[in-house]
């Protein structure tokens, strides 16, 4: 049987917490599963079907809305392919049914890992070729993911890259799951999710210092201005009663996070509530507001990193 995400990617680990395992789609490179021992911290779909709502997918070289997916290069206006037709954006980049191919792994006792690359080739919208990887790879710290790109155009190239993993804790409805964001700012949206401003989180129902239940708000949101802990990474906590706990890390080229916590996520069983953090470099629309946009040098490579640490239910 032909699956819709291609091959699976699987990746498994002896830690001092237990066994700790992945598995990764082809198409995409989506982040399809992420268990230790019996528990399941993804919320995905079945290997041969189409990922809803862009499930576990690598965003790249846009992240979020196009605005009317058109933006101007060197005085000249281009243009992509809309694929949210009725806000009239383009969303998510061009990889997203792309057909990742492996070009490493690594078995061994402190790592499991598999590194998967595709090309963005130039496009009237995009006149630009990016070779792009990322890289998924278990340690005893949990889920580490490494993209890198390397562009090689004549032209430095605009770029941007982001993660859209969705989590949950198997066992536990993911409403009752508590986010936690140290996130200052909001991005404020039109009514087409195009941003138009900032504002401060402090004092309304995007604060999340203290941690809201999943279910109390419906987030499709990007914040900025991301706290920065001992370690230097900014932290996106979903914490359970039974103690289990996810924490999704993101370095400092990761300046962004989006917060999507759907009700309406399909499943097997129905459709339930769903949480995507999505790590990202840049925010909605930067191919034409600039801010936070990259450009790639030719041959100059990027690599940034985000992250996964479980931790399972008390017994």
């Amino acid at each position: 049987m032909i699956s819709a995400c291609g091959q699976q990617f699987t990746l498994a680990l002896d830690t001092p917490d237990g066994r700790l395992t992945a598995m990764i789609a082809q198409v995409g490179a989506g982040l399809r599963s992420l268990k230790l021992n019996d528990t399941e911290f993804i919320e995905s779909c079945e290997p041969d079907e189409i990922a809803p709502y862009c499930a576990g997918i690598v965003m790249s070289p846009w992240v979020n809305r196009l605005d009317g997916g058109k933006w101007t290069y060197k005085g000249q206006v281009l243009e992509v392919p809309i694929t949210i037709h009725d806000q009239q954006n383009a969303n998510h980049g061009l990889l997203e049914f792309a057909e990742y191919s492996e070009i490493e792994r690594v078995e061994n006792e402190s790592e499991s890992s598999v590194t998967l690359a595709a090309t963005i080739q130039p496009r009237r919208g995009y006149p630009f070729l990016v070779k792009t990887t990322v890289k998924y790879a278990l340690h005893a710290g949990g889920l580490t993911v490494t993209h890198g790109a390397v562009n090689h155009s004549v032209d430095a190239a605009p770029y941007a890259v982001g993660g859209h993993p969705y989590f949950k804790v198997s066992g536990t409805p993911t409403e009752q799951l508590v986010l936690k964001s140290q996130a200052a700012t909001l991005i404020d949206v039109d009514e087409r999710q195009i941003p138009i401003g900032r504002s401060s989180t402090a004092g309304t129902r995007f604060d999340l210092r203290d941690g809201q239940p999943v279910g109390n708000n419906f987030f499709d949101h990007n914040f900025a201005d991301l706290a920065r802990e001992a370690d230097g990474l900014a932290h996106t906590y979903l914490n359970a009663e039974n103690g289990a706990q996810i924490d999704v890390w993101q370095d400092a080229s990761f300046k962004y996070v989006v917060l999507f916590t759907p009700d309406f996520y399909p499943t097997k069983s129905g459709k339930v509530w769903a949480a995507a953090i999505e790590p990202q470099t840049a925010a909605a629309n930067a191919f034409n507001s600039g801010e936070d946009l990259l450009w790639l040098e030719p041959h100059v490579p990027f690599s940034a990193s985000w992250g996964v640490k479980v931790r399972e239910p008390r017994k």
